[in-house]
């Protein structure tokens, strides 16, 4: 079965349209020219424009490696220093659609923009959710927990599916949860992966087993460890390159069963918490230990002489 995500965006070949590959190296040099802009990468401006002439995906990754890594916890900090100034930029596109059919689609508290054809609820109770009767409920996946806390959803309702969202920073979607979004609602959640501003960088189809990377979108790096570094093509305003997402997951090269052939990330997770080992000092430890704070202990007090 071919998944409905294969026509969204459908690649048409016609003079003039851009085709995925033309517009990977398209969002590619806009990407470099906008770090130029920023801050950060001023001590990095003379490798950008070595990178801009990379042509191919294989020669993007290597030019990546000759650039800096960047800390999630640094972005945080310093934000300022990755803020771009250009808000007409190239890479700046209409956000894709949460769902690709024409469907009544309620996005609930999103921290992007989802754009006119869904229906915008920031706090929504269930009543006031109900009476618009979404067919298609996008939210954070923390959101989404607080939903199903409030009780099952009513069977009268037309729900089709759930769109859960995250990022980087925010909620992964975990088996557990998955589970429980089946019980409440009833219908099947679908992941979508995206970056700061509401660029897709990844999403699930009807087959979920992995999450399709859109390679125009961006490039995904794995460090030693396993955890994932990225690189948003479709992000001006915060302009970041090799980011740290505190994220692990496989890359899967073969086709997928809905007819799609892009690389997948599989078992997304959040990166685990480092292992502290803690080692029983030996006696001969303990023994040195002793006899050192034997060494350093003040002399007892002693009354002077009477006399």
């Amino acid at each position: 079965m071919r998944s409905c995500w294969s026509y969204v965006p459908r690649w048409i070949r016609l003079p003039g349209r851009s085709t995925p590959s033309s517009l990977a190296a398209e969002r590619w040099r806009a990407t470099l020219r906008a770090a130029a802009a920023v801050p950060y990468y001023s001590r990095w401006r003379k490798e950008l424009n070595r990178a801009a002439h990379a042509a191919s995906d294989e020669e993007r990754r290597a030019a990546l490696l000759r650039l800096p890594e960047v800390e999630l916890d640094y972005f945080f900090s310093h934000f300022r220093q990755f803020r771009g100034k250009d808000a007409t930029s190239p890479l700046v596109r209409e956000p894709r659609p949460l769902w690709p059919a024409g469907c009544r689609i309620a996005a609930i508290a999103p921290w992007f923009h989802a754009g006119g054809a869904a229906r915008l609820f920031l706090t929504p109770g269930p009543a006031e959710l109900h009476k618009f009767s979404p067919e298609v409920i996008a939210a954070p996946i923390d959101v989404l927990e607080t939903l199903a806390a409030s009780g099952p959803w009513p069977q009268e309702s037309p729900l089709f599916a759930l769109v859960a969202l995250c990022g980087v920073g925010t909620p992964i979607l975990t088996p557990t949860l998955r589970d429980r979004f089946w019980r409440a609602f009833g219908v099947p959640v679908y992941l979508q992966f995206r970056g700061f501003q509401g660029e897709p960088l990844a999403h699930e189809c009807e087959a979920h087993h992995g999450l399709h990377v859109d390679p125009a979108g961006v490039i995904f790096e794995r460090r030693p460890d396993g955890e994932l570094l990225l690189t948003s093509l479709a992000n001006p305003r915060h302009t970041v390159l090799r980011l740290a997402t505190r994220l692990h997951a496989q890359f899967d090269m073969q086709p997928c069963g809905c007819g799609l052939d892009t690389p997948r990330l599989v078992d997304l997770q959040p990166t685990p918490a480092p292992t502290i080992t803690y080692r029983t000092p030996s006696a001969d430890s303990l023994t040195a230990l002793a006899g050192a704070l034997g060494d350093t202990q003040p002399e007892e007090h002693q009354e002077p002489a009477q006399h």
